[in-house]
């Protein structure tokens, strides 16, 4: 296998276990919360697909419009479960100056180099 295939691989990887984390994440609102959020953000354009966070900043964006300053509460969930399903340190140290698409870049590029440290 090449490695821009295994590189691909690894992003899809990564990408399911987001969409994980930001289903688990709205469910912490309610159990129906995250189908009818992502739905929402879906035919708002915010994202292209439920199973796909492509552009975290529009995603980001789109959860600002709906939930407000709520909205960094749920972020900070999704940052916390993506931490605990790639099993990388507690994520609840971040600064007061949450930027959640900059913590989720920071865990993944994290992620990243743990994995690459490991295939050595």
């Amino acid at each position: 296998m090449e490695k821009s295939e295994i590189a691909m691989k690894e992003k899809d990887r990564i990408n399911a276990i987001l969409v994980e984390a930001v289903h688990e994440g709205l469910s912490s609102i309610c159990s129906s919360a995250a189908s009818s959020v992502l739905f929402f953000l879906e035919k708002s354009g915010s994202i292209k697909s439920t199973s796909n966070i492509e552009n975290l900043k529009t995603f980001e964006e789109g959860l600002e419009r709906i939930f407000g300053f709520g909205a960094t509460v749920i972020e900070k969930k999704i940052l916390e479960v993506l931490c605990m399903r790639l099993k990388l340190p507690d994520s609840k140290k971040t600064k007061n100056n949450f930027e959640f698409t900059k913590e989720i870049g920071k865990a993944i590029e994290l992620y990243e180099a743990k994995n690459t440290k490991l295939k050595k």
